[in-house]
């Protein structure tokens, strides 16, 4: 027996849940990117903080394992490389993903460029040919354009609860990585035996940056996740004693040479414990996919049999439905027209998908409160450097310093250079 076609309103009821859930396994995709690039992330700062350790402290006890994280990290990239290589092939063939995706796209383009000057810079780490300085900014320029693809990733989605989680990881993952500086700049302070007065500024300043981060992430983190950086948080004694050393230290009042290690050592351990985080993040983000996706196709079954149901009986009679297309709820039917229990169902489900959509931009709205700040701030951020030719640690210790100084928030700091450099 042949099918009866559904009437256009229904059919377009149907079409934008099927619309949904191609979003949602579109999505999905995206969230496996953000785990690839997360682990690469990790491997990355890895693979920093024993390059870093090794130009402070020329060792040859310490290039095997150098040698041993660069060819993890390489390895983990050439995973992600094949990865995003399917990403290419599916966009090539699907340009119906819109701004959101071209500029994740964009963002990518950008973290392999950056990627491919890693050789390189391992062989002058190899060979001694680099400094510690510029090789911890060098490798920190690859891990800040890999961790704006997760940016961006969290910008693009479309489902509150998964984008809750983006930004809790995107917050976490910011913190890892000041804290991955702040090991660096230890490293060389100790080595030294002392910290310059910028040395400090720049430890005072790291730790305050982390605490922001951490304060947000756990703003939006929940379950297993944040209790395990609530567990982490309770360890952090050891390495709080070390950071207090190290702002009474100066030239004149000098620490043992060797602290550097143990410094590392216990800043690495911390390091590698907040990796269970991020896997218990990436775990939340997969389970959080798959949920939503199977709810939509089951609500997306259960539509169509509803609709077919209410074809097969209509016999052609156009129902009378009415839209309020300004508030774009359905309003009620006439009493004269919809009469039976199936017709009422119809409108019902207008009405919920209608709500339920707007419930979504709401609480889309709500979570991406975070992101936008941060947007506000690399913008300031971006107009001070082009405009006194800063650094970008520069940049933002002058927001810092300014916010300080007004006993503002930094976000409203931004927004008033935004406004002063030519900002709309």
């Amino acid at each position: 027996m042949t099918e009866r076609p559904l009437p256009p309103p229904l059919r377009f009821l149907l079409a934008a849940r099927r619309s949904e859930l191609q979003g949602l396994e579109a999505l999905s995709s995206t969230c496996e990117l953000v785990v690839r690039v997360s682990a690469l992330v990790h491997a990355l700062q890895k693979e920093r903080g024993y390059s870093n350790l090794t130009l402070c402290s020329p060792q040859d006890r310490l290039l095997p394992t150098l040698a041993g994280l660069s060819q993890d990290a390489a390895s983990v990239e050439a995973e992600a490389r094949q990865f995003l290589d399917g990403q290419a092939a599916e966009s090539s063939h699907n340009a119906g993903h819109g701004a959101g995706r071209a500029r994740l796209l964009n963002c990518i383009a950008f973290a392999l460029f950056r990627l491919d000057e890693l050789p390189a810079l391992r062989r002058q780490v190899r060979d001694q040919s680099v400094t510690a300085d510029d090789a911890d900014s060098r490798f920190t320029l690859v891990i800040g354009s890999l961790l704006a693809v997760i940016f961006e990733a969290a910008d693009s989605a479309l489902d509150p609860g998964v984008t809750r989680i983006l930004v809790a990881l995107l917050n976490f993952m910011q913190g890892k990585e000041l804290s991955g500086q702040e090991r660096a700049c230890g490293v060389t302070g100790y080595t030294a035996g002392f910290f310059t007065d910028a040395q400090k500024a720049r430890m005072l300043g790291l730790a305050a940056n982390q605490r922001r981060s951490f304060d947000t992430y756990s703003q939006y983190a929940e379950g297993a996740a944040l209790q395990c950086w609530e567990q982490i948080q309770q360890q952090g004694e050891p390495v709080q004693r070390m950071r207090e050393m190290a702002q009474h230290t100066a030239s004149a009042q000098r620490v043992d040479g060797a602290l550097a290690e143990l410094w590392f050592d216990l800043y690495t351990a911390r390091i590698d414990a907040m990796r269970e985080v991020e896997s218990l993040l990436a775990q939340a983000l997969a389970q959080q996919c798959a949920r939503r996706i199977a709810e939509t196709r089951q609500e997306l079954d259960d539509r169509r049999l509803l609709l077919s149901r209410y074809a097969d009986h209509a016999t052609g009679r156009t129902p009378s439905m009415l839209y309020s297309v300004q508030s774009r709820i359905v309003d009620t039917p006439p009493a004269d027209g919809l009469g039976s229990e199936l017709e009422r169902s119809i409108l019902d489900m207008m009405r919920e998908q209608t709500l339920r959509m707007q419930r979504t931009d709401d609480a889309l709205n709500t979570v991406r409160a975070a992101l936008d700040e941060k947007k506000r701030i690399d913008r300031a951020k971006l107009l001070l450097i082009s405009q006194y030719g800063l650094t970008e640690q520069a940049a933002h210790e002058r927001l810092q310093r300014a916010a300080m100084d007004g006993g503002l928030s930094l976000s409203d700091v931004a927004r008033q250079v935004i406004g002063q450099l030519g900002g709309n």
